[in-house]
């Protein structure tokens, strides 16, 4: 009988638990192989100077140019600690004047701490301006136009003042396509152009690995709306390494960071039996709460039969003052899953009494759960928490399993993604 190794990570401990798995119940174990670490550095100066389209960094910097550098939030993780440091050397050497925005949209500012840890203690040492984005204050935006799908861009004025700009992002599948795309909307957007893209994540199109929905593209257009100069992208394997660095054009760019992700991460399903059962887990850089890791649910339901079960592994340790399934109490106001609740859900989101910053996440997996069975493997001091959303959480993935089997039979067919957040399936 198969032992099978889940990932159960946070940032904080690396983990495994283990499920034996009849031989014959086992469809596949669909883990990607995943590169050795990059040389950062080096494929950082290599890449700036030899962009994906667009101009090279040495002709975006220069003597009084306003060149402002768009990092992530402090729940992504391309490693801008390592990368700011030489784009800053190189910009104040041309005499630049530099600032630095931290892109969390409507995520809480990161505080003092987080901020050193995201763009490196020198750069905060050196004095340059720090910026993050305040969503609620209207008068730190300035309007730069509407795109093509209706929505009016708002961007923080030192952004849009800028004469260049230069984004730090992570290239991996997201319930909305890909991010790394979103470092204008929602990044350092206001909260009117936030909840109006954010809408468009409603949509069945908006979905793990499809770069074409229209969510994704108002982000490409909001990119070229705010004139962005240089995208670098960056992926980061389940080890939390670089294994890919590119620049250039915001848009180019990242599509053919994409391309690179989708060579490893993507398992093409089309021609293999769905399972009664599939069991995910978690890995370091998908974080601290549910809220980030229980993407993998969503990425692994194209591999489970209508009325299946996914089973995911996450401890979600928390974050500072959140509890691991902080924010998760959005939706228990209207479970269980149903057709009726459904429509409820949407017009919640409609009435505004729901904001799409966070529907957007917890609402495809809500619609996962309108078809499928979902169970949560967690830590003991989560197992309330989770229960109170309407979960069925459990603090036993052998139990999680047991009771799964007890659904579909002996015969019950099962897959396994190890890194389901990561992964992504094409039908």
């Amino acid at each position: 009988m198969p032992k099978i190794s889940i990932p159960y990570e946070s940032p904080e401990e690396k983990n495994t638990i283990e499920i034996d798995i009849p031989e014959e119940n086992l469809i596949g174990v669909f883990a990607p192989k995943e590169p050795e670490p990059i040389n950062l550095v080096h494929e950082v100066e290599k890449a700036i100077e030899r962009p994906i389209e667009g101009r090279r960094f040495s002709e975006l910097i220069g003597k009084d140019k306003k060149v402002v550098f768009i990092v992530e939030n402090q729940f992504r993780a391309a490693p801008a600690n390592e990368i700011l440091p030489i784009l800053v050397e190189k910009a104040e050497k041309a005499g630049s004047d530099i600032s630095v925005l931290i892109a969390n949209g409507k995520v809480p500012a990161p505080n003092e701490k987080e901020i050193k840890k995201k763009v490196g203690a020198e750069i905060v040492e050196k004095g340059i301006p720090i910026y993050c984005n305040e969503a609620t204050n209207p008068e730190r935006y300035k309007y730069i136009g509407t795109t093509s799908f209706g929505t009016p861009v708002w961007i923080l004025k030192e952004v849009a003042e800028a004469d260049h700009i230069v984004t730090i992002s992570t290239t991996q599948a997201t319930l909305w396509g890909y991010g790394g795309s979103g470092m204008i909307i929602p990044g350092v957007s206001s909260n009117e152009t936030i909840e109006i893209n954010h809408i468009m994540s409603l949509a069945p199109d908006c979905k793990p690995g499809n770069n074409d929905c229209k969510m994704q593209q108002d982000k490409y257009e909001a990119l070229k709306l705010a004139g962005v100069d240089m995208g670098i992208n960056v992926i980061v394997s389940n080890r939390g390494d670089p294994i890919y660095v590119n620049a250039g054009d915001p848009v180019e760019s990242h599509k053919k960071a994409i391309e690179f992700y989708e060579r490893i991460y993507k398992f093409d399903i089309s021609n293999i039996e769905k399972s009664d059962i599939v069991i995910t887990g978690t890995s370091a850089p998908t974080d601290h709460l549910f809220f980030h890791t229980g993407w993998a649910v969503v990425n692994c339901s194209p591999l489970t039969k209508e009325g299946g079960t996914i089973i995911h592994a996450s401890p979600c340790p928390g974050y500072g003052d959140w509890p691991g399934f902080a924010l998760m109490d959005l939706m228990s106001e209207f479970m269980p899953p149903s057709e009726e609740n459904h429509e409820r859900v949407l017009r919640a989101f409609f009435n505004r009494e729901r904001e799409l910053w966070a529907g957007c996440i917890w609402y495809p997996l809500y619609r996962v759960m309108l078809t499928k069975h979902v169970k949560v493997v967690t830590l003991k001091e989560n197992l309330k928490a989770a229960r109170a959303v309407g979960l069925e959480a459990y603090e036993s993935i052998q139990e999680a399993v047991e009771d799964a089997f007890r659904l579909y039979g002996k015969k019950a067919k099962i897959a396994v993604v190890p890194y389901g957040r990561y992964t992504v399936f094409s039908e």
